[in-house]
């Protein structure tokens, strides 16, 4: 009894060893099958993507800034008269647009600028009358000549009078008119008035008088020179006008109110633009010559940031560094990308280095 015990024990202790000896060959051994599953598993991976080319070229980084159209109402220019008068008719409203030449107003010479002209003209009767009767003495050595010149120039000065408020319309009906394109700012005639000499009827601004006002911040106001060319974008109830201006001045302080510098642009085509529209502009603040490639193709990563090129089949990973960007492109650094290379810029986010890839541009 005792001796079948301590077979089946040794039997036992054999069997355990024999199996312990074959668990651990198999864990040491590595497996044929498991390896070939991950490679194959690698190598049949393949990407579809979209590429671009890498570019090199200026980029510059603009910030939108915006304001309104407005006037400059030191540039207003007055339509008077040199006499006192009765308005007749008002053509114009306020805001409206005239060209050169639109009739304004209609006015007539009041009843004492007309009683002017009365005597205006009977003085020059009067002096007429005297010139002969001096020229008929001095044939007859009865006046000098002296008292010719005399008749004469009093004559002269009474002509000249009489042609002045000729000129000026005083015997006549008037209507006065624009003397270029421009927006009737204020009309201060009334129908029937009587306006003293010299008193403004119109007021008008011109197109030299058209501004837009933008607001820029103060940081941003350094990047930016009178004589400077901005684009203007003015938003109208039909669409975007879009106009090229010249700025003119750069206010010196910060408004307390709005905590933005006024800068003051002049359009070039003023025609078009309503004083109270919104306007809008980008101004540069950095620009840059070197690699530039879209957003889309640079990547965070574990190392900083990476984009990838495609050279044959394969995918490379390029670690970058950012430079001048805009809304669109940015600039990127790398010691190792060529002009016209392929950068991805769909289906980069499931790449990784050496990885298949198809490329699908459309």
């Amino acid at each position: 009894m005792k001796r079948f015990t301590g077979f089946m024990i040794t039997v036992l202790a054999l069997a355990a060893g024999i199996a312990i000896g074959y668990a651990l060959a198999r864990w040491g051994k590595p497996s044929r099958g498991g390896a070939s599953d991950g490679g194959t598993k690698h190598s049949s991976a393949v990407a579809s993507v979209q590429t671009v080319s890498i570019r090199l070229g200026k980029i510059t980084r603009a910030v939108g800034v915006y304001g309104k159209v407005t006037a400059n109402r030191g540039l207003e220019k007055s339509v008077s008269v040199a006499f006192e008068s009765r308005v007749l008719k008002v053509f114009v409203i306020e805001n409206q647009r005239v060209k050169a030449g639109q009739p304004l107003l209609q006015i007539q010479a009041s009843p004492a600028e007309r009683l002017k002209l009365a005597e205006a003209a009977n003085e020059v009767q009067i002096t007429q009358a005297q010139l002969r009767l001096t020229q008929s003495k001095f044939h007859l050595q009865l006046a000098t000549r002296a008292d010719l010149a005399t008749a004469r120039h009093a004559l002269a000065i009474a002509s000249l009078k009489l042609a002045q408020l000729r000129r000026l319309g005083v015997g006549t009906v008037t209507t006065l008119r624009a003397p270029e394109t421009a927006t009737v700012a204020e009309v201060a005639a009334i129908p029937g008035a009587l306006e003293p000499r010299g008193t403004p009827l119109v007021n008008l601004l011109s197109q030299s008088a058209i501004m837009v006002v933008l607001k820029v911040l103060p940081p941003e106001v350094r990047h930016l020179r009178v004589g400077q060319n901005l684009t203007l974008s003015i938003a109208t109830q039909d669409a975007a006008i879009h106009e090229i201006g010249t700025i003119r001045m750069i206010a010196g302080r910060v408004d307390p109110h709005s905590g933005f510098v006024n800068v003051y642009v002049t359009p070039r085509q003023a025609a078009n633009l309503l004083i109270g529209d919104y306007a809008s502009s980008r101004i540069p603040i950095a620009a840059s010559i070197g690699f530039i490639v879209p957003h889309s193709a640079v990547l965070p990563c574990r190392e900083g940031e990476c984009l990838f090129t495609v050279k044959g089949r394969h995918a490379v990973e390029h670690l970058v560094r950012k430079g001048v960007s805009n809304d669109r492109e940015v600039e990127v650094l790398a010691p190792n990308l060529r002009v016209g290379e392929p950068v991805v810029i769909r289906g980069n986010g499931v790449l990784t280095n050496g990885m298949t890839v198809v490329v699908r541009n459309k």
